[in-house]
């Protein structure tokens, strides 16, 4: 601080006892001399306000603030695309502020008009009069309040922590309000229960049906005692939530190794190296080099991985597995306290409800039925775990042949194996085929395999007034930045599709990835493995179930009201390309230097691998599934959630984890996503993407009758996709598939399907 600045400072003592006249007149000069910007006069300002303002409203004057504009305020802007380089942290609060006055005062004034309306034994109530502005209250709420959470996960703060923290108990309460309304859900029995509800069009009998059991999963049936205990719990829920998700994050981030030596860091591959020496720089080692180091080792996916599949050092890849499988689960952000009373108040919330645990509550809005589930899951368990032990025979024979020193096969050490084993059986080698899947490349392919399927043209935004019509944005944020971001990959949706008066709004999905940056030099762009591009294939594939939706009322528009469990098949469906077809993957696979494609005997080779392993990896998947429903379908005050972990780990997989293994400190899926008791989705949804693609090969000429891809595809967009939650899921599969979905097409792809066995295999999953 400037030295005149303190004798300013020392001035702010006596400013209460001024009087107002003189207190304007210091204020402004002060506010000359001392910028605004800086955070300690902020907070010295706040103090003369509260000392002084209620004696003068001229003072006062001085610092009120304008209410938020559209021109202020980029979160309250009406513009088709969101202005994220335009938003700050600061934003945020006055924003919502904003916007929750609004929403509290309309939804004030729709509860007075519907209770006068409803007061009328012969009134009838129109879905237009209510649903209109009930959706326009849901966008005005959720759309700057999805803004915010989505830059705080990718854009990590204390700015926006500390917003987030500030705004999310009111947002809760507003949607509380909302939620618990009995005009509004007295408004909806009435029209459920008219004449007229059965001709109305399927989504909008999909809308309101679904407004009625999200009510009552809300509380509106509670009295006034337990609903307010329900929404203490649902408070208490969201905070529980956030903080799971921080201590995720900041554990991660808070975890790091420098390494010196370069004997250690032998195997890793180079572009590890060279990210690790970048990280390395950015810590203060101005002269690390992938050549020399330092190397700052992270456990960041785009690290972790190299190291745990590469580092011949044993002893560094046993470090980063076991703070790894420990993340968040000691010091400050230890996450045990918080997994066990997520699902305490979890089965609480359910018991008010009438549910006998959380799961039952979930399945309530599922296309599945617990029954399905498990039987599913019980078979696929059935068939992956003796597959799993033979693959576990093969690996274990592999490394003690590969290495005779070695007596055990430790859990660090079988990334490193399969890596060497899947090299020897099929002559690949999964980092070097990196430089065929580059980044840029691999997104022209995807957005030409969206051209052949569905007829829809993916154009990067050039500023241009586009020539054809436009249907939707999507923006990618490809890139890992471990200091910022969350991990993993997933599609958020900002604006969804909607009519408001004349105007058609268009859908904003944001695509977020966590894959390896491009070189720091410029030259070498973002190289992805196979499964990568795979990823990114999948977030697309949510990404065009967002876009290319034909529903024009937000609630049952793009991925919205569609059963949770039947969210994955799009983008499991475009996964498959990557997989199974062969022109999908020539579309990108190509030399990041020289343009070469990728060898045909690399592609063959590729085809005979895709089943590797497959038994432990659908363990893995059914391993996730059961410990989620057991978590939520059993439990009870004073249990262990690690001992219940370790008990399904004990039943299900061929390999245990370590004693001291916290996988659920890190399981943000079901602790600070929408996957509780409900994690089984991605192997139901499997079931019916797999059944899907099958359709493209059967008929016509196969993958390869481009007329007979165009005719299928077609299909699948103006149904699968075009949809929504407009129509029941299992409806909209026949609707494209002529019948209901089996899970024959998925075990044959797995390599798992019994010895010739056909489309008509029998199992107790069928016909879901």
């Amino acid at each position: 601080m400037h030295e005149p600045r303190r004798g300013w400072l020392k001035q702010l003592a006596n400013i209460r006892t001024m009087t107002p006249i003189v207190a304007t007149v210091f204020a402004t000069l002060l506010l000359q001399v001392w910028p605004v910007s800086s955070r300690q006069v902020l907070r010295q300002l706040q103090l003369v306000v509260e000392g002084v303002a209620l004696r003068g409203s001229s003072f006062a004057k001085i610092f009120e603030k304008p209410p938020p504009t559209e021109e202020t305020n980029p979160l309250l802007a009406s513009i088709d695309l969101p202005a994220f380089a335009a938003t700050r942290p600061e934003h945020a609060v006055p924003a919502m502020t904003l916007r929750l006055q609004q929403a509290e005062a309309e939804l004030r004034r729709i509860e007075a008009y519907l209770s006068a309306n409803l007061a009328k034994s012969d009134a009838s109530v129109s879905y237009d009069e209510l649903m209109t502005p009930l959706e326009q209250l849901y966008v005005s709420i959720g759309q700057p309040w999805d803004f915010v959470n989505h830059l705080k996960s990718v854009k990590d703060s204390p700015g926006y922590r500390e917003a987030v923290e500030t705004l999310q108990p009111k947002v809760i309460v507003f949607y509380q309000n909302l939620s618990q309304s009995k005009p509004i859900y007295n408004a909806l029995l009435r029209i459920s229960e008219s004449p007229d509800f059965a001709k109305m069009p399927e989504a909008r009998r999909r809308i309101v049906e679904g407004e009625l059991l999200d009510r009552k999963l809300g509380g509106v049936g509670l009295d006034s005692t337990k609903a307010e205990e329900f929404n203490k719990l649902q408070r208490q829920l969201s905070d529980l939530s956030m903080t799971f998700s921080n201590h995720v994050l900041d554990a991660r981030k808070a975890w790091n190794l420098t390494i010196n030596d370069a004997v250690r860091v032998k195997g890793i591959p180079e572009r590890a190296l060279a990210a690790a020496a970048d990280l390395a720089k950015q810590g203060g080692h101005q002269d690390a080099s992938a050549a020399k180091g330092p190397w700052l080792m992270t456990l960041d996916g785009t690290l972790l991985g190299p190291v745990l599949t590469y580092a011949q050092d044993r002893s560094l890849r046993e470090q980063l597995f076991r703070a790894s499988t420990t993340l968040a689960s000691s010091g400050k952000d230890n996450n045990e306290e918080v997994v066990a009373k997520i699902l305490e108040l979890r089965q609480k919330q359910a018991e008010l409800l009438g549910y006998p645990n959380y799961a039952e509550k979930s399945f309530a809005s599922k296309m599945a039925t617990r029954e399905q589930v498990h039987s599913l899951l019980d078979e696929m368990q059935a068939t992956g775990k003796p597959i799993a032990e033979a693959e576990d025979k093969e690996l274990l024979e592999f490394a003690q042949h590969a290495d005779e020193k070695l007596s055990k096969l430790e859990p660090w050490d079988r990334s490193f194996y399969i890596e060497k084993l899947s090299n020897q059986k099929y002559g690949i080698d999964a980092e070097q085929l990196r430089v065929y899947f580059p980044y840029p490349e691999v997104v022209k392919g995807m957005f030409s395999l969206t051209e052949r399927l569905f007829g829809v043209t993916v154009k990067h935004a050039d500023g241009a007034s586009p020539r054809a019509k436009v249907v939707g944005h999507v923006l990618m944020d490809p890139y890992s930045r471990p200091s910022e971001k969350r991990s993993g990959a997933w599609m958020q949706p900002l604006v969804t599709r909607r009519t408001e008066g004349e105007k058609l709004w268009l859908p904003v999905a944001a695509l977020v990835m966590n894959f390896p940056p491009p070189a720091a030099d410029g030259k070498t762009p973002s190289l992805l493995s196979l499964g990568e591009a795979g990823t990114l294939f999948h977030e697309f594939g949510h990404a065009l179930q967002h876009v290319l939706t034909q529903q024009n009322e937000s609630s049952v528009s793009g991925i919205n009201g569609i059963e949770w469990d039947a969210v994955e098949i799009a983008s499991q469906f475009l996964e498959y390309w990557v997989e199974l077809d062969r022109r999908t993957v020539y579309s990108f696979a190509k030399h990041y230097s020289t343009g070469e494609a990728l060898p045909e005997a690399t592609y063959q080779q590729l085809e005979k691998a895709h089943t590797f392993r497959a038994g432990s990896s659908l363990l893995g998947q059914v391993y996730l599934g059961k410990v989620d429903l057991r978590l939520h379908e059993k439990f009870e005050l004073g249990e262990d959630p690690v001992e219940i972990g370790k008990s399904v780990a004990d039943e299900v997989l061929v390999v245990k984890p370590l004693p001291e293994s916290r996988p659920l400190c890190s399981f943000s899926h079901i602790f600070a996503g929408g996957y509780a008791a409900g994690y089984y989705s991605y192997q139901w949804s499997k079931v019916l993407s797999a059944d899907a693609f099958s359709a493209f090969e059967e008929g016509g000429g196969g993958l390869g009758d481009d007329a007979h891809t165009r005719e299928v595809g077609r299909r699948f967009a103006s149904t699968m996709l075009a949809l929504g939650g407009g129509r029941d899921p299992g409806k909209v599969f026949k609707d494209f598939r002529g019948r209901a979905p089996t899970p024959a097409a998925l075990l044959r792809y797995s390599g798992l399907a019994p010895v010739g066995a056909t489309n008509g295999t029998s199992t107790k999953a069928q016909g879901v």
